[in-house]
């Protein structure tokens, strides 16, 4: 879940790589690194945290050059850990996103051959393994390949070599794109890092070497070696607006705009939807797949399609696939849920259901991502970017497309135009100071309690394990969200004086089981706080209440919004970090 980032032209390549990172850095914080050519030597800087507004590296006069953040998986957050890494005659340097599989296997068949490793780092094997190659094959880009192939696992590795003045990189799994502006080339682990400089994109796919020299790009295909021809694509982008404008943090931006996001993710026509229709209508049983926030996006949508057009549909969590894989067939279709379309354990899952010969259409936030590429059809969920890490108006983006999905397939598509509408102008009444003040002050609250629960069912269980999962992300606290039911099969037994229980509550046929259940941890010193419909505002079981937005059949949009905000407040309170907060990554692609 790292960021790397490449660049050869006629600019400072240090100013260009370093914005290229900032934009990255929602994939890992733990540390950074630059590397640039300067005359026949590679300069490096690195360091651990935040990658600062401002950087000095002295005079360089370098036009080439790669970056890299980190977000650690083999060895501690230190500066000697961070990429890139040189070779020991420092004629290149290596970043790499990725997880070598196989790394104590190799490591210890290089030590054997007298190599000697000065960091705990998998990336450091593989310019060992390089080295090694070129010790039998003095061409470097085929030793590179050679090295590649012995890796295990999901990766992507991106080579500066000072020798030729050039930059190589290879993919497998871990993600890469190339934005090419004239003689100006870069690579990266997400286009945002460089549409600020081009919109034309070239993609790259698994198994593939980019080679950039001398204001020239080339492909090959590393299997073979042979020279692949591919055009340079022109990409609409998300938009690209990055900045926090009126707002302390990104993240209370993004709540915010989820009036308006939930519309630009269901504009499409019925036109646009009628092929996934048809395909859902002769299938045998929809899946709805994601992980973490994707998957309760997944569950809530399989819900809708349950509940509202009565079809047959599961919703998996894309690491659990292999339970699944028995009962596959060709006539089945999944709905992969995915906001950055990179999400290594959902393509794991996309190739498993690929090979069943199931049909896969995918909702998604990135343009031009790889879930995109390798299903039969997308959907894009165009809430534009989300640079906080915790996921807030992508969610809603695409429980709103699901809800619009099942409408349709019932011909109903009308009226869920007209609910999304009237919810988008409810949600613009209900971000108002007063709700916002109650909501922060019920957070300071809960500023100095442990142990947490939420309670939902129906159409808000899944809401209940979104809005902990949300407030765990940013608070760090312990949140634990549970179908109502459960009660008393073990929950209550947690419950005990001062203990908060937040209590989802809509005006539908679960109203009564969520009233008792909350009556019943009251009864044993619970402090009761009631999210939902108006109506039920002042109920005695409640110590706290608050009013969600009038949502008619959207009820889920509604009461999540909320939890977002008291995970937002209750972090602010303590002082956390809220866009990034520690040990998380937007864009998980490693397993």
């Amino acid at each position: 879940m790292c960021g790397i980032f490449g660049y050869t032209g006629d600019s400072d390549a240090s100013k260009v790589i370093h914005q290229g990172l900032k934009r990255l850095e929602y994939r890992g914080y733990d540390s950074w690194g630059i590397s640039m050519i300067k005359g026949k030597k590679i300069k490096c800087v690195k360091d651990i945290g935040h990658i600062p507004e401002k950087i000095f590296l002295g005079k360089t006069d370098s036009s080439i050059g790669i970056g890299h953040t980190r977000w650690a998986t083999h060895g501690g957050v230190t500066v000697t850990n961070a990429h890139p890494h040189y070779s020991t005659d420092m004629s290149f340097v290596i970043a790499q996103n990725g997880i070598v599989e196989n790394y104590t296997k190799l490591r210890s068949m290089l030590e054997k051959k007298g190599y000697i490793f000065k960091t705990e780092v998998d990336t450091e094997v593989i310019v060992k393994l390089v080295e090694y190659e070129l010790t039998k094959e003095k061409n470097l880009k085929r030793s590179l390949i050679k090295a590649f192939k012995k890796l295990e696992g999901r990766n992507t590795v991106i080579l500066l070599d000072s020798k030729q003045n050039q930059i190589l990189a290879i993919r497998n799994g871990s993600p890469l794109v190339m934005g090419i502006n004239g003689k100006k080339i870069y690579l990266a682990s997400d286009p945002l890092a460089f549409n600020q400089f081009t919109k034309d994109i070239v993609d790259i796919n698994n198994g593939e070497l980019v080679e950039i020299k001398e204001g020239k790009w080339s492909i090959y295909d590393i299997s073979n070696e042979k020279k692949i021809e591919r055009k340079v694509k022109r990409e609409k982008f998300l938009n690209s607006d990055v900045d926090k404008g009126k707002y302390e943090h990104f993240m209370i931006k993004e709540i915010v705009e989820q009036q308006h996001t939930i519309l630009t993710a269901t504009q499409y026509t019925m036109d646009e939807l009628k092929p996934l229709i048809e395909r859902i209508k002769k299938s045998s049983t929809v899946y709805t797949i994601g992980a973490g926030t994707a998957g309760y996006s997944a569950d809530q949508i399989a819900y809708y399609l349950r509940k509202i057009s009565g079809i047959k549909a599961i919703s998996i969590k894309a690491y659990e696939i292999e339970s699944y894989i028995d009962i596959l067939s060709k006539n089945d279709t999944v709905i992969a849920i995915s906001q950055s379309g990179e999400t290594a354990d959902t393509l794991e899952a996309i190739e498993i259901f690929k090979s069943k010969g199931v049909y896969i259409s995918s909702v998604i936030n990135m343009p031009g991502s790889t879930l995109s590429r390798v299903s039969n059809s997308f959907f894009m969920s165009n809430a534009g970017s989300e640079i906080c890490v915790a996921s807030t108006k992508v969610f809603t983006s695409q429980i709103s497309f699901g809800y619009l999905l099942s409408k349709a397939l019932i011909g109903e598509y009308t009226d869920a135009k007209k609910e999304l509408s009237y919810l988008s102008l409810q949600l613009d009444a209900f971000f108002n100071k007063k709700n916002l003040k109650n909501i922060e002050e019920i957070s300071k609250l809960l500023k100095k309690k442990l142990h947490f629960f939420i309670l939902g069912k129906g159409q808000n269980f899944h809401i209940a394990q979104e809005g902990a999962l949300k407030i765990k992300e940013i608070s760090y606290k312990h949140f634990e969200g549970f179908a109502a039911g459960e009660l008393k099969h073990g929950v209550i037994a947690l419950i005990e004086k001062g203990t908060p229980v937040i209590s989802i509550i809509s005006d539908d046929i679960n109203w009564k089981d969520l009233i008792s259940a909350t009556y019943e941890v009251k009864a044993r010193g619970a402090f009761t706080i009631g999210i939902g419909d108006k109506r039920f505002k002042k109920e005695e079981c409640f110590d706290k209440y608050i009013t969600v937005a009038d949502s008619k059949q959207l009820k889920p949009i509604s009461n999540v919004i909320p939890f977002q905000l008291i995970s937002y407040y209750l972090a602010k309170e303590l002082g956390n970090s809220i866009d990034k907060p520690r040990n998380l990554a937007k864009s998980v692609t490693v397993k």
